[in-house]
């Protein structure tokens, strides 16, 4: 949990009396923080979060009774503990009245310094059991709504991936029969560079939803921050200082992935310090125990701190930074559409692991990122070979047959397109059941397809996961290429694990369909 300092309230008219009890207090690790009136106290109340509050009872004005019983009937003060000190009124009738009035002890003075701090800490430490459950709450709370949101975001950017992917293979279509160097040209052109960035939001929202399980593999997390940083100081004016120990353990993750983060964060930063600044990355070993407040598992941890210098985060805001679309920064094309934290908090938090933030306004940002930590291991091996193409026979005469199976009827119809436009012949099935239907007539017919592309979630029907594994019992041989608007699904990026010699992810271009076609025909 980042470090939050308590804060204590004095209250007292004589500053003498103030300075003695601040004195007694210094060895504490706490903030304190004083008022010479009931009035003066309450307004300060209101602006921080104390964790006890010591108070004189015999005060001009308006009395410590007075100023205790105000704080009783607001919201934002009532639990706030009060311990009364007084050398006076020390009679049944006024401590009664004390107790009354909302505190929760009450001490005379002379004050026995020991006596003192001990009660203190007893009030500090239910202080940051509070603070420790309110964090827990929140994480629960954050965590149930990111997964909600990443449900909707992974069905919104999967149907946006195929409809991108009409509209781009009708552009490149279109721009293969323009002048060229004319003005539709261009035009098609800065149409096809927009569907890029709308490739881009869709590959985030993926990443955020489901479809972003990470795939980890076993990695030194040394190489991987000096890479990120390095990248990134390329392009910045910011200074970035690395502190990483030779004995730090190695995490497993997806490397893709928690780039992105480093890559996220350490932008984040840069454009919070236009003048540019300092940057620092910092990691250690932790072992977090059972009675953490981190919500985590008990277990060996990786510590990352990431800190600048930039203006900071206001303290209102920044419980806040994680929630999606939430951003101070304007938006606009330049600043992005504020997902980048949220995806950050997603990421990390799938990993097994938990990103926290703390910052005041005005003394930059810290952030803290623990990964799960492994014994120390080798790197996860080659990739699993590709099927023994050797028994393939392509096409002896016209051209080469390929089998598309999409449910989408505009899918088809564009990608059927595209396929004639580089000389292939095609034949379409909506769900898996077609496709095995005319892959087996073809067989039979002694005309098999030279190629089949299977798109991997079908609303009414067989997928091209069970579809794929039903077409390697009739032939082993088979050559096929996954396509999928989830492109950061587990069989998008392990396909030769499940039987697909390619993987091609919505929305593709002309180049990119032809290049995979190509792969698995030359192999």
């Amino acid at each position: 949990m980042p470090n939050t300092r308590a804060k204590i309230l004095i209250v007292d008219d004589r500053l003498e009396n103030i300075r003695a009890l601040e004195i007694t207090l210094q060895q504490l690790d706490i903030d304190i923080y004083s008022a010479l009136s009931g009035n003066a106290a309450l307004t300060l109340m209101v602006t921080h979060d104390f964790a006890v509050v010591l108070m004189d009872v015999q005060m001009p004005g308006m009395d410590g009774f007075e100023t205790a019983s105000l704080m009783q009937h607001n919201r934002q003060t009532r639990n706030i503990p009060i311990i009364f000190i007084t050398a006076i009124s020390k009679d049944e009738q006024h401590i009664f009245k004390g107790y009354q009035s909302g505190a929760v002890d009450y001490l005379f003075k002379p004050i026995n310094a020991d006596i003192l701090l001990c009660k203190v800490n007893v009030f500090l430490k239910l202080y940051e059991t509070r603070i420790e459950c309110e964090m827990m709450q929140e994480e629960v709370n954050r965590s149930k709504n990111l997964e909600s949101l990443g449900i909707l975001a992974g069905g919104i950017a999967h149907d946006f991936n195929n409809l991108l992917t009409a509209i781009f293979g009708n552009i490149e279509l279109a721009r293969k029969f323009s002048v060229p160097g004319g003005k539709a040209e261009l035009l098609l052109q800065n149409s096809s560079t927009a569907i890029d960035r709308s490739r881009e939001l869709t590959k985030q929202l993926l990443t955020f939803s489901k479809g972003g399980t990470p795939i980890k593999r076993a990695t030194s997390i040394t190489a991987l921050i000096t890479n990120a940083c390095s990248a990134f100081q390329a392009r910045s004016s910011s200074n970035v200082t690395i502190n990483i120990p030779q004995d730090i353990r190695s995490t497993k993750i997806d490397t893709e992935q928690i780039s992105q983060v480093f890559h996220s964060m350490l932008v984040n930063a840069d454009e919070a310090m236009p003048e540019g600044g300092e940057i620092s990355i910092t990691a250690e070993n932790v072992t977090i125990n059972p009675n953490s407040a981190l919500p985590l598992k008990q277990g060996k941890y990786l510590k990352i701190t990431m800190s600048d210098t930039g203006p900071g985060i206001p303290e209102e805001i920044v419980g806040k930074i994680f929630d999606p679309y939430f951003s101070t920064k304007q938006q606009c094309s330049q600043k992005g559409l504020g997902l980048g934290l949220a995806i950050c908090h997603s990421i990390i938090t799938r990993h097994g692991g938990c990103l926290q933030a703390e910052s005041e306004k005005g003394r930059g940002a810290v952030f803290y990122i623990y990964l799960p930590a492994i014994e120390i291991e080798p790197l996860a091996g080659s990739e699993q070979a590709a099927l023994d193409s050797t028994p393939y026979a392509p096409s002896k005469r016209g051209p080469k047959r390929i089998l598309l199976m999409d449910d989408e009827e505009f899918i088809i119809q564009v990608t059927g397109d595209i396929l004639e436009s580089l000389g292939y012949d095609y034949e379409s099935a909506r769900n898996g059941e077609e496709a095995l239907k005319l892959f087996i007539e073809a067989k039979k017919e002694r005309r098999p397809f030279d190629a089949v592309i299977l798109d991997l979630s079908i609303r009414k029907g067989m997928g091209g996961t069970e579809t794929i594994k039903r077409m390697l019992k009739i032939d082993k041989y088979v050559r096929a290429i996954v396509a999928s608007g989830y492109s950061e699904d587990d069989v998008m990026k392990n396909f030769r694990d499940y039987g697909f010699l390619a993987a091609i992810a919505k929305p593709f271009d002309i180049n990119g369909l032809e290049d995979a076609i190509k792969q698995i025909l030359d192999k």
